[in-house]
C-alpha cells in the first residue's frame, strides 16, 4: 500500500486549449529537485515528473497571443517529443500557487499534463 498514488483532493482547472497551438521549444528534461534528483509526483500518481518548455499561441480572432511556458508531464517513461514538434498537453490544467520567503510573498501560476500528443514534426515523421 505504501506504493499506492495518492488521489489530490484539490479541485482541477483544466484548461480549454480549443484555438491554442502549442509547439515544442527545447528538448524535455527530468525535473528535479534542489538536491539534483528527478522529482516524483507525490500528490497524485507516485510517477516521475519531466520539464517539457512549450512555446503557446492563441489564434483566437481578436485574441492573439504568445508566450513561452514550461509544463510538467507527469508520466513514467519521457515523452517521445522533441524541439519543433507541434504537441497538444493531454489534460492541460492551471496550478496556481503562493509562497513565503523571508517576509516577501511570490505567486504564480504551474503548468501541468498527463502527456504530450504529437500533432505534426520530426517525431511525427518518424512514427509515420
Amino acid at each position: 500500500m505504501a506504493n499506492q498514488p495518492r488521489i489530490s483532493t484539490q479541485p482541477r482547472l483544466l484548461l480549454d486549449t480549443t484555438g491554442v497551438i502549442f509547439e515544442m521549444a527545447d528538448e524535455i528534461m527530468p525535473k528535479l529537485d534542489d538536491k539534483g534528483a528527478q522529482k516524483i509526483d507525490t500528490r497524485d500518481t507516485g510517477l516521475p515528473m519531466w520539464t517539457a518548455p512549450v512555446f503557446g499561441r492563441g489564434r483566437t480572432p481578436g485574441k492573439k497571443w504568445s508566450a513561452q511556458m514550461n509544463v510538467t508531464i507527469v508520466s513514467a517513461e519521457r515523452p517521445n517529443v522533441q524541439d519543433g514538434d507541434q504537441v497538444h498537453p493531454v489534460d492541460l490544467e492551471a496550478l496556481p500557487w503562493v509562497s513565503e520567503q523571508n517576509g516577501k510573498t511570490r505567486s504564480g501560476v504551474a503548468f501541468k499534463a498527463s502527456g504530450l500528443e504529437v500533432l505534426s514534426g520530426p517525431t511525427a515523421l518518424k512514427a509515420a
